[in-house]
Parts: C-alpha cells; structure tokens; sequence
C-alpha cells in the first residue's frame, strides 16, 4: 500500500508542479504569444481528425519521409548559422584542440579543474577532431556534423522506443514535435554538452522500453549503468532520467531491483575508474584540483540571485578564494544572507523568476548564443539571433510553441495523476525525471537551455498531454 500511495504521489508532485510551470509561463511569454499559441492549438484541434484516420504504416512511411528532410534542412540550416565557439562552448573546443596539438592541457587547465564535466567532453572531442582532419574536416565542422548526428540520433531512438510503446501513430506525434522543436534546430552548431548529453536520454528510454517488452538480459541492466555514466559525466540533468528508473524499478520489486543493482554496480565502477584515471592522467595535471574546484553551494549561491542564471560577479569572487573549503565557506554565508534579504514573498517572486527564466524560453537560449561570434552573418541570424533586426517575431513564435510545450506537460501529468497506480510506467518515470530536474534547477544556477539535455522527456510528454486535450475537447 506504501508503495502504491508513493507511485501516486509522485504524480500529483509532477502535475502540480507543471500546473504551477504553465501559469508563470502563460503570464511571462507575452500576448501575442498567447494568441499564436492558442491558434496553433485551434488548427491541431481542426487537424485532429484526418490524422487519427493515418494507418500504422502510414504513420512509419510519414516518419522516414519527414525525418529524411528534417536531417538534410537542420543539417543545412546548422552550416548557415554556425558561429566560432565562444563562453564555455570554446573553451571545451580549444582545450580539445590542444588534446589533439600536443597531447595536454596547459592554456586553460584552471578551467577545467573547476569544470571536470567539461574536461570530459574535451577528452571525447579530442579524437573526433582528429578523425575528421583525416577524412579532410576542420575541426568545426567535425564538430557539428557530431553535434547533428547526436540530435538525429537521439530522435531515432526515441521514435523507436514510442513506436514500440504506442504505436506509430503516437510515434509520430511525438517526431513531429521534435521536427518543429527550435531547441533541436538552433542547436546543431554548438556541440556542448546540452545536446551530446542528449542520446543518454533517449537511449534510456529505449533500453527501458525493450527491458518491459520482456528483454531482461544483464547486459541490457549493464548498458543502462554505462549510459548512466556517460549521462552524468556530461550533463547531471541527463541523470534524473536513471534516478527515476532505479526508483520506478525499486516500487515495482521483482527482477527489476536486481537489473537495477547491476545498473547501479555498472554506474558506480564507472565512477570509480574515471576518478582514478583522473588523478593519474598525462592529459591534465590535477594535483591543485582542490585550489581551483567549485564547490556544488557555489551554483546553489549563484541561483539565488535574481533570475537565477550565471553570474559574473559571483564566480569571480568565488575564484578568488584560495580552495575549496574557503569558496564553501563562502557560499554559506552568501546564502544566508541572500535568503534573509528576500524574506518569504520576495523568496516566492525570487522563484517565480527563475521559472519563466528556466522554462518560457522557446529558443531554448539557442538565440543568444547564435549571436556570439558568428562564422556567416546572414539572413538567417536576423531571424534566429536574439540581436537580428527580425528576431522579436521569432521570439514570439517560438514562445508560443513553448507555452503549448508547458500546456501538454501539465495536462499529461494530471492524466497520468488521475489514472493513479494504472498510470504508464515509462510516462511515470519520464514525469519523475522532469520533475527532478525543475526541482533541482529552483535550487542550482539554471538556464533554459539547461533544458536542451532532456528534450527526449520533454517532448514526448507534451505530445501526450497535447493528444489528452485534442480528445477531451473532441468528446465535449
């Protein structure tokens, strides 16, 4: 009975939290916003009829037609819109080019000592760039075709783990919001860690999905501990996705707690050897790690200050502190104190802004950094960059589809809320993780892209809730 109660409340947490998403989004994106959204609501309601006639092969034949011109259109439009990597997007991809000069890092090793996540993409990047200078490639565009190939790939997988699900008719749905997604379009130039953390989400949803379909070998349990692994090395919101499996499979008890021991001893033997291997590599010198390394309040005290993103003023004066423990101490008194300034309403105001700065985006702050540096100024960044004279109206646009994106999370919440302890058990971890990564992003630094990683739960989700409403609306 405990479990069962615990399933449930997971689900009203994630619907209430939603709820909560969709009413500071509605009040942030803007009217006009407002207005194309519930337009765009209005057609898929006109629409809803001629594509619920679509046949399950029609639906498969419709994905691989769609698919194929969203991989040749995004590929196209990344290679427009390319921009000379830039913030901590180029200090990864210089510091692999120094990998792939000499061997180390030595330019900017106090960097990645403070941001080891960051030292890991480099490591990944390092041969790729090689790899690609022999087939001819500079290593930008190996860089991106990388980066493309990620975003694709994390589509397919998540196509085929709908598909077997649901059907290819639910499938579609789902392709069709990640092909009009701006996040996966604006996205293909900068291979950060926002979108190469991207296919550890889809692919676990898929290993779980072929694990329910009865596929429940070790080396499945093992493959979801590595890509656990891989996940957190390179984006901890990718993560939640595993946290909420290892949780669903510990209330469901039977073969699935043992899949998830292994899964976990996978993950942890991961971790293990990548701490070992850290402090004894050739590549970077980590012997003043504890000198230079941020410590986690380092980011709980920044997101306390309005609206909860980076904030120079505050990693300049943790960075000048001599180590960890006093950048620690630190943080703890700038925490206090910025707590008590608030008082309990402004705390409140404090966390309504970093909602909408976390989820009100539609660009996903993809505009913001198409306008750092870019390669090629053309047409395209006056509509896509957040300084080109025509991006107001694609601002608007995209904050529309992003109010739609909020509308379809909270209704899929509170459907799978109402259906209590008969509620998908893959919709129910997809909620969870979400609901873990909102959470954890109202006490961490947070920005919109932030939410780029898990754009694999996002998008599904609101296809289910939006498909929820569509019906609703049809039966009334």
């Amino acid at each position: 009975m405990a479990l069962r109660c615990l399933y449930k409340l997971a689900l009203w947490a994630a619907a209430a939290f939603f709820a909560v998403v969709l009413l500071v989004c509605l009040f942030s994106v803007g009217l006009w916003s407002v207005l194309l959204a519930a337009g765009a609501l209005a057609v898929l309601f006109a629409a809803r009829r001629p594509l619920a006639g679509v046949s399950e092969q029609g639906a498969r034949r419709a994905f691989w037609v769609l698919f194929g011109a969203f991989v040749l259109a995004a590929g196209a439009f990344a290679f427009a819109v390319r921009v000379e990597p830039a913030w901590d997007f180029g200090r990864v991809y210089h510091g692999a080019l120094e990998i792939t000069s000499s061997g180390s890092i030595q330019i900017d090793r106090q960097y990645f000592l403070e941001s080891n996540n960051n030292y890991f993409l480099a490591l990944a990047l390092a041969p790729v760039f090689i790899a690609g200078s022999l087939a001819g490639l500079s290593p930008l565009a190996s860089g991106i075709l990388l980066n493309l190939a990620a975003i694709d790939g994390s589509i397919l997988l998540l196509w085929d783990a709908v598909r077997r699900r649901w059907g290819a008719r639910r499938a579609l749905a789902v392709a069709m919001a990640c092909f009009g997604c701006a996040g996966l379009w604006l996205y293909g130039p900068i291979f950060y860690t926002d979108t190469l953390s991207m296919p550890f989400v889809s692919l676990g949803l898929w290993l779980a999905q072929r694990w329910s379909e009865g596929a429940r070998r070790p080396a499945l349990a093992a493959a979801m501990g590595l890509a656990a692994f891989l996940a957190f090395r390179l984006k901890p919101t990718a993560f939640f996705l595993y946290l909420a499996l290892v949780l669903l499979w510990a209330l469901r008890r039977g073969g699935a707690v043992k899949a998830a021991a292994l899964g976990l001893a996978v993950f942890a033997a991961c971790m293990a050897l990548w701490q070992v291997w850290l402090g004894h590599n050739s590549v970077l010198d980590t012997s003043r790690i504890e000198e230079y390394r941020l410590p986690p309040l380092h980011y709980v005290m920044m997101g306390l200050k309005n609206p909860g993103g980076y904030d120079e003023a505050d990693h300049f004066a943790s960075q000048a502190l001599p180590d960890a423990a006093a950048r620690t101490e630190f943080a703890k008194g700038e925490i206090a104190r910025r707590l008590a300034d608030y008082g309990p309403l402004g705390f409140l105001d404090h966390l309504r802004q970093k909602l909408a700065y976390t989820w009100a985006d539609g660009s996903w702050y993809g505009a913001h950094k198409l306008g750092i540096d870019p390669v090629s100024p053309g047409v395209l960044q006056q509509w896509v960059a957040d300084a080109g004279e025509y991006w107001p109206l694609f601002q608007a646009a995209a904050n529309g589809a992003q109010l739609l994106v909020c509308l379809g999370l909270a209704v899929c919440a509170f459907d799978q809320a109402r259906r209590g302890d008969k509620a998908d058990s893959l919709l129910w971890s997809c909620l969870v993780a979400l609901l873990g990564v909102g959470l954890f992003l109202l006490v961490w630094e947070t920005r919109s892209r932030y939410l780029v990683g898990v754009l694999p739960l996002i998008l599904p989700l609101c296809a289910r809730g939006l498909g929820v409403l569509l019906r609703t609306g049809a039966k009334n």
